[in-house]
């Protein structure tokens, strides 16, 4: 399909936990470049139990995600290969990954000269939830809280959406950030329902800024290279 993007998600594995990476979205050919480096948090000590799992995914015009295939590697066999580059054959996922509380596709970008941060909320997907099946139908918005450290400057909603497992907004969210403070500051995205008593309830949230990990940081990192620019990645979302 001449419409697909793709990506690579990285995934480490390690005693400390789980952190991603991923790299931003090419255009689906023949032969793929990205030349770019993922960074993950790890010690000395943690290599020798770190796995390493670098997930190939399509994308469609539809923000429909697939995955292509995988590769896992076990950073105590890979010790010697350090430093050199190789070719690996993708296998097929040994199991979907579990979406969890579902995914936001969202979108930042930073204009300096106007000290304006826009966050623009696409869609989301899978928001279903066992303990919330009662809310299935239910309208659902997104609460934007920008903060600076851990002091909360402002908060923003965006309007209800009638389709609640799988919503789309399209909706942009502005706040005036000045540029230095940009690198401090972070944004809070919390998925919201309310069930027929009027009653707001928390479907998942996630939090991008450069005091996390995995795609959150990563995607406030590439909003910050590239002032001016749209940047668009889905979050899954946590409770």
């Amino acid at each position: 399909d001449a419409g697909c993007h793709c990506y690579i998600l990285g995934t480490l594995e390690s005693k400390s936990g789980v952190s991603e990476a991923q790299t931003e979205l090419k255009k689906k050919v023949l032969h793929t470049l990205w030349e770019e480096v993922l960074r993950f948090p790890l010690t000395e000590e943690e290599m020798p139990g770190g796995t390493l799992t670098l997930t190939l995914r399509n994308c469609d015009k539809f923000s429909r995600h697939s995955i292509v295939g995988e590769l896992k590697l076990n950073l105590a066999e890979m010790e010697e290969s350090f430093g050199k580059a190789q070719w690996e054959r993708l296998k097929s996922p040994e199991k979907e990954p579990s979406t969890g509380h579902g995914e936001v596709l969202l979108s930042i970008s930073y204009l300096p000269a106007a000290n304006r941060l826009l966050v623009v909320i696409i869609k989301a997907k899978n928001l279903h939830s066992k303990q919330l099946k009662d809310l299935l139908g239910s309208d659902v918005s997104v609460k934007v809280t920008l903060r600076h450290q851990s002091l909360k400057l402002k908060k923003k909603q965006t309007k209800r959406a009638k389709h609640k497992i799988n919503p789309v907004w399209n909706e942009m969210i502005m706040f005036e950030v000045p540029h230095e403070l940009l690198r401090a500051s972070s944004v809070e995205l919390e998925m919201l329902s309310q069930d027929g008593a009027g009653q707001s309830h928390v479907l998942g949230k996630c939090s991008l800024g450069l005091h996390v990990t995995g795609t959150e940081r990563n995607h406030w990192e590439e909003m910050l290279r590239n002032p001016r620019k749209q940047i668009a990645m889905w979050h899954q979302l946590h409770m």
